[in-house]
């Protein structure tokens, strides 16, 4: 058993503002953290941020890498890491860099969490009770989200074999070799973390009485909530779990839990289509007021320019195919507001076709505060509502009332109602969705390895093909320095 050394490196971070870095390289240094109360928000920060690395979710596991291998661009130029994702080449040397660096990055951030909670634990009179509880929630949610994430991305096809030898589950503050655990244990202590984790922030979270505080204004401690692993994102996240096992009835009755509550629908409502069509200045891509959970990248316009620009295209260019924007993804949808704003028809010379516009900057606002206003262009969504009506839809157990569901989700995006038809029917109206929705978030690669099969030709953004989903191209190899001395 190899043993499995993570640099424990906590970042301190506060939601818009400069970096911090604290190293508690012992057990002196962790004391002097943990001193105050302040420590232990300066180590949950520091962990936030750590979600925002580009080995993790600020590129590699959202619109870069992980959206290469779920098929939604072309690669161009002579940039091989590219050329290698797109044909399920892992054994090439960047593309084992990739996913090593985000293996080690996962499960140093988890690794982090464990000491925050040990440290929350231990802790007397430094946090009030309620403080305690949110923060140890928040913890053991964000080490669920991470170990789900490994496990979606190196785990086994789960519908096939759910017991296969998967990762290893990580919930001890100490370093330490930890075997490699079947598919089904590792998703049974994630779903221990997000129950533990649900009950503690139930009623505690100022997310429940208060909404996201998407403001400067809001107290330090308490404000912004999409960017932490509120009580809400908890149990999205808990649905989207049962999901991938299996269980559609949990997953059904735990989705409902938020979709049914009057509460969290006037917390996080749809995108309002006037920030979005008629608003060239600014507009809301992100559909910010629906996220339930994500990170802040002060620079997340270098995003656009770097992949997306099709007047600065270089080998970092990426884009779907000639006409699959307009007559496949969105074929006879060209009102949705989806199309209409996150897509525009590329300028750059010799580039036909569409390009992304998510990340795209838009102006900020010229007032001396300006993060309030501004906070729609610093967000990457990692859970947002939308989801869960398409996991209702999924779940249903009448056809009726899955499309019911279906309808309420096109409704959000300026689409008309569909008569209900077959169960295989709302399969692919809902695999649509999923891949009009989540481009640019890495959810597609993900979609298609809990589903299996294949991507149709219709469904690829690449080529004109289908490609199966098989083990050879969908379940990565564990790095090689986790599995060398096994």
């Amino acid at each position: 058993m190899k043993q499995i050394l993570y640099l424990l490196a906590v970042l301190s971070f506060t939601a818009c503002s400069d970096f911090l870095d604290v190293v508690p390289r012992d057990k002196q240094t962790r004391e002097q953290l943990f001193a105050t109360a302040g420590g232990f928000y300066t180590a949950a920060n520091g962990i936030y941020n750590g979600l925002a690395a580009d080995s993790l979710y600020g590129q590699k596991l959202t619109y870069e890498m992980i959206d290469i291998l779920g098929k939604r661009h072309v690669t161009v130029g002579t940039n091989t890491f590219f050329r290698s994702l797109n044909t399920f080449n892992y054994g090439d040397a960047p593309v084992s860099k990739a996913l090593e660096e985000a293996w080690n990055m996962s499960y140093r951030l988890v690794l982090n969490c464990n000491v925050l909670i040990e440290a929350i634990d231990r802790q007397e009179g430094l946090l009030t009770t309620d403080e305690a509880d949110v923060l140890h929630g928040e913890m053991l949610a964000v080490r669920a989200f991470l170990h789900f994430d490994m496990l979606r991305l190196f785990g086994p096809v789960y519908k096939d074999n759910p017991s296969a030898v998967s990762i290893p589950y990580n919930d001890s503050p100490d370093i330490m070799g930890l075997p490699l655990l079947p598919a089904d244990t590792v998703v049974g202590r994630i779903l221990r973390d997000l129950d533990t984790a649900a009950n503690l922030l139930k009623g505690k979270d100022p997310v429940i009485a208060r909404g996201p505080m998407a403001s400067n204004g809001e107290p330090a401690r308490e404000r912004y909530r999409q960017l932490r692993l509120n009580y809400y994102a908890v149990l999205a996240l808990r649905s989207r779990v049962l999901l991938y096992s299996g269980d559609k009835s949990g997953a059904l009755t735990t989705a409902r839990l938020v979709l049914d509550d009057p509460v969290a629908q006037g917390h996080f409502p749809p995108v309002d289509p006037t920030t979005l069509l008629a608003n060239q200045l600014d507009p809301d891509r992100v559909f910010s007021t629906e996220v339930l959970f994500g990170i802040y990248r002060k620079d997340r316009s270098t995003i656009y320019t770097r992949y997306f620009d099709s007047e600065n295209a270089g080998n970092n260019f990426l884009q779907p195919r000639a006409n699959f924007v307009d007559g496949t993804l969105f074929s006879g949808a060209i009102g949705d507001y989806r199309y209409q704003s996150r897509w525009q028809r590329a300028t750059g010379v010799g580039i036909a076709g569409h390009v992304f516009t998510l990340y795209k900057a838009i102006a900020r606002p010229d007032d001396n505060d300006p993060e309030s206003e501004y906070f729609h262009a610093t967000l990457m969504s990692l859970v947002r509502m939308q989801e869960l009506y398409y996991i209702a839809a999924e779940c249903e157990p009448d056809i009726n009332d899955g499309y019911a569901w279906l309808n309420r989700a096109r409704e959000r995006r300026g689409l008309p109602s569909l008569n209900t038809g077959t169960p295989d029917d709302l399969a692919e109206q809902l695999r649509v969705e999923y891949l009009r929705e989540f481009i640019g978030e890495g959810q597609a690669f993900f979609l298609y390895k809990r589903l299996g099969g294949a991507l149709s030709s219709t469904e690829n953004g690449t080529g004109t093909e289908p490609v199966d989903v098989t083990t050879q191209t969908h379940v990565p190899p564990l790095p090689v320095g986790e599995t060398a001395n096994r």
